[in-house]
């Protein structure tokens, strides 16, 4: 299912013409990073214009892509700096040209867009390129949450998007700013094949994408590094949350039977949708042997569930913020009503992938018993 975009993907503005326009980076370049950066689609186009600049010091290009896939295309802006070779890869916002301090102006373009109240603060300290960063946050029944992004210098432009390098990898910064670290992995640690799930529990598309891609990925994981981050879309789904939160207690508390828990919440959306899902967990936890008392203490922590929030957050400042999405070796690929070309994907590189042997154990080998050469009194 696709949330709602807020501040994501919701601006598209003609950039008013600067005489101080910076040196061209070459275009193929910049279209490659381009291409590693944005989804891959179904008969994937992708066109790197360059537009008259906007945010003060970066270069400006309009990087559209499209598909057969309705739910794939999409544009964005490409913002390079040829000084720092910094890009940003999202949404420009205008914000209101006025006297007041960036943070109120921020403040009021946010709530304007997203249709809540929203309090904005602004970072004192620049990034490169005179960038500084921008948390837009506001109050909902689960604890805080915050949309992230950047001011430019001049203070004229709101931007949110992926802020990467040329330099550097796009499916390293993807990686890094998701913090797939904390995701739960199975498989093959050792593979060079990385597959990445983002899903929502109530999402009845991941319900679907699961029970066509799970059996793939379980016939060959001894080739796969598998790894799972929950993307509960909590504002259309009431009960999705939770049960995030319930995987994450129960991946805590019973590492061995996490998956499991997945299993089961996906083939049985409809029945948990008809019960309190509190109870639902509870009841899963001690008809499976888990230690209720321990789980229900990561459950409801407060501490925990704004662990969630943000790292739904993280996800939604880069633009992933439909679910399921899985990345394949750092390339984002949406699902879409069928999933077949993401399946086909998956496949390809399952079948491009040699066997790689499991990780050897890090422990020291035993050592000999070392023989006494005292004579026995």
């Amino acid at each position: 299912m696709i949330m709602k975009r807020a501040l994501l993907g919701i601006a598209i503005l003609v950039l008013p013409y600067s005489a101080h326009a910076q040196q061209k980076m070459d275009a193929a370049t910049l279209r490659n990073y381009a291409a590693k950066a944005l989804p891959r689609c179904p008969g994937g186009i992708l066109t790197l214009d360059p537009i008259a600049t906007g945010p003060r010091n970066f270069t400006a290009y309009t990087a559209t892509l499209r598909s057969s896939d309705q739910y794939c295309g999409q544009q964005k802006y490409l913002l390079f700096s040829p000084s720092t070779q910094q890009i940003i890869i999202g949404s420009v916002i205008e914000l209101p040209a006025d006297g007041r301090p960036a943070a109120a102006r921020v403040t009021q373009k946010g709530s304007e867009l997203l249709g809540k109240q929203v309090t904005a603060t602004v970072a004192p300290f620049p990034l490169p390129d005179g960038l500084k960063a921008v948390t837009i946050s506001r109050e909902t029944p689960n604890g805080s949450f915050g949309y992230h992004g950047f001011i430019d210098a001049s203070e004229q432009y709101l931007i949110v998007g992926m802020r990467g390098n040329l330099n550097t990898d796009p499916a390293k910064t993807l990686r890094d700013t998701l913090g797939t670290g904390t995701a739960v992995r199975r498989g093959n640690a050792k593979s060079p094949l990385e597959i990445i799930e983002l899903s929502d529990f109530e999402c009845p598309t991941c319900g679907r994408a699961h029970g066509l891609v799970e059996p793939i990925i379980r016939k060959s994981l001894d080739k796969i590094n598998y790894a799972r981050l929950d993307l509960p879309l909590f504002e259309m789904h009431e009960w999705a949350l939770s049960a995030a939160m319930g995987a994450r207690a129960i991946q805590r508390v019973a590492p061995a039977k996490y998956w499991d828990y997945v299993d089961y919440v996906f083939k049985n959306q409809e029945t948990i949708g008809k019960q309190q899902i509190d109870k639902f967990v509870q009841n899963y936890c001690e008809d499976h042997d888990i230690d209720w008392n321990a789980a229900q203490k990561i459950y409801t922590s407060k501490t925990e569930r704004q662990a969630l929030l943000d790292q739904v957050s993280r996800a939604f400042a880069i633009g992933v913020a439909s679910t399921p999405t899985y990345i394949v070796n750092g390339q984002i690929l949406g699902f879409g009503p069928e999933g077949a070309f993401t399946i086909e994907q998956i496949k390809n590189a399952i079948a491009a992938t040699p066997d790689t042997p499991a990780k050897a154990s890090t422990k020291p080998a035993a050592k000999p018993p070392v023989k006494s050469t005292k004579k026995p009194k």
